[in-house]
């Protein structure tokens, strides 16, 4: 890493990509980077500072990642040598998506220096026990600590793709790019309980789409933006919010957190 000006932008869903973004920022900090965490959800991607290093974090879903991810990505400017990184949060294999993503960010113009994928709790398909998460989690912070070091002392190598990931990326991507269609929003058909709901309005204002409204006192979904990234779902305080698709939920913040990020 030549310059040690950092700028991260994240997108999470039930908060483990923030949580890589937290403790890699930290790390960075530690080898004398300056750095400054942003939510991609309310950046816009062409008023990014080029003259520092980029860092892209976001989860990984069906081996690709969510349409409010790439639509950032296809909308960042194009560029000169700029520095970037990559990383992701998945819960089990990504088929290294973190560097398909910087193949991208490579053909936008920007220098990749470095692409990582990091295991984290699952929160759709088989979701654990909190103790099993704990685990998991300081796993991958040491991972991620690693991860950072290595980046502030230029040590870091892109990851590369082959024919089978490229593949598997062009075919998951196909079908996340439809994620916010008719037939898969019917599929999840996220419902809200009205008997269990406290009418607290968290989940309107922790959308990172404004997917959700208030009618009638009670939230209501409103269609084509949903990006199924689990939040509402995963943060509502009285589990009130349902989805024939998910049984379990997790969490990966506490309530300041969402209050500091989220609103």
């Amino acid at each position: 890493m030549k310059i040690k000006t950092v700028d991260i932008f994240f997108f999470t869903g039930t908060g483990n990509t923030l949580l890589a973004a937290k403790k890699i920022a930290d790390a960075l900090e530690s080898n004398n980077c300056v750095v400054a965490i942003n939510d991609m959800a309310k950046t816009n991607p062409q008023k990014i500072n080029l003259s520092n290093t980029i860092g892209i974090g976001f989860p990984v879903a069906c081996w690709n990642t969510f349409p409010i991810v790439k639509k950032f990505i296809d909308n960042l400017p194009q560029a000169n040598g700029a520095e970037i990184f990559t990383f992701t949060t998945m819960g089990d294999s990504s088929l290294n998506a973190a560097a398909n993503f910087g193949d991208i960010l490579k053909n936008k113009g920007y220098t990749l220096i470095g692409t990582r994928g990091f295991l984290m709790p699952n929160n759709f398909i088989a979701v654990q026990k909190e103790e099993k998460n704990i685990l998991k989690r300081e796993r991958a912070y040491f991972e991620m600590e690693k991860y950072a070091k290595d980046l502030a002392d230029g040590t870091t190598k892109a990851g590369k793709t082959n024919l089978f990931f490229k593949i598997c990326f062009a075919v998951s991507g196909f079908i996340t790019d439809r994620w916010n269609g008719n037939l898969f929003q019917k599929i999840v058909k996220f419902r809200v309980v009205n008997h269990r709901c406290s009418k607290c309005g968290l989940c309107v204002k922790i959308c990172p789409v404004q997917n959700i409204s208030i009618k009638n006192g009670c939230p209501v979904f409103n269609g084509k933006k949903c990006q199924v990234c689990m939040r509402c779902i995963s943060y509502c305080p009285q589990r009130a919010i349902k989805s024939f698709l998910i049984n379990k939920t997790y969490r990966a913040l506490n309530d300041e957190e969402i209050k500091k990020w989220f609103f």
